[in-house]
């Protein structure tokens, strides 16, 4: 049930894979409508196509420019250029689309990149949040460590609130919070 990692006493759940688990509830909030789950490995999102590196699945390879979501749990951490995936994703998003991350919190020593040689990236909650905003996402929001020890940030495309606003929210309702004016 526990597993001791230099000294530090983790659920052993965290060597078995499936973090998606512990956040989905919270994921199918937000990520309604068509998206992708990249990175999904065994587990995708409910209601997202799976684009999977183990069938050959890019990243980058994201071609939609409609999406109402891009999810993706313990993916970023693993890419050579996470920023520019991070563009990419949201260039795939239509306006007021989501993106939703779910990430390992680097409180987790045996996740860190000197530790777990797949991870080439760990950040902390806050500062991911400060990246999706430097890149122009809005009503940007973070959890904190959960006990998986991982975190979600989550973050809006923006809509033209000349042009597109009534629109997308005519399509999507539960988005009105993050366009209100106030």
């Amino acid at each position: 049930m526990i597993f001791d990692y230099k000294g530090q006493l983790f659920p052993d759940y965290l060597k078995r894979g499936n973090a998606c688990q512990f956040i989905t509830p919270a994921a199918l909030h937000f990520c309604k409508g068509k998206g992708v789950d990249v990175g999904s490995g065994r587990w995708p999102l409910p209601g997202a196509r799976a684009i999977d590196f183990a069938d050959g699945g890019d990243a980058m390879r994201v071609d939609e420019t409609d999406l109402d979501f891009v999810f993706s749990s313990h993916c970023l951490e693993h890419l050579a250029n996470p920023v520019a995936a991070l563009e990419h994703w949201k260039a795939c998003l239509a306006p007021g689309g989501v993106l939703f991350l779910y990430l390992p919190h680097p409180d987790m020593t045996y996740w860190l990149p000197q530790n777990c040689r797949k991870h080439l990236h760990t950040w902390r909650p806050a500062d991911m949040a400060q990246i999706l905003r430097d890149l122009g996402f809005v009503g940007v929001i973070h959890s904190e460590r959960d006990l998986a020890w991982s975190f979600a940030v989550v973050g809006f495309k923006p809509v033209d609130p000349d042009i597109e606003t009534l629109e997308v929210l005519a399509e999507k309702p539960w988005l009105s919070p993050y366009f209100s004016k106030g």
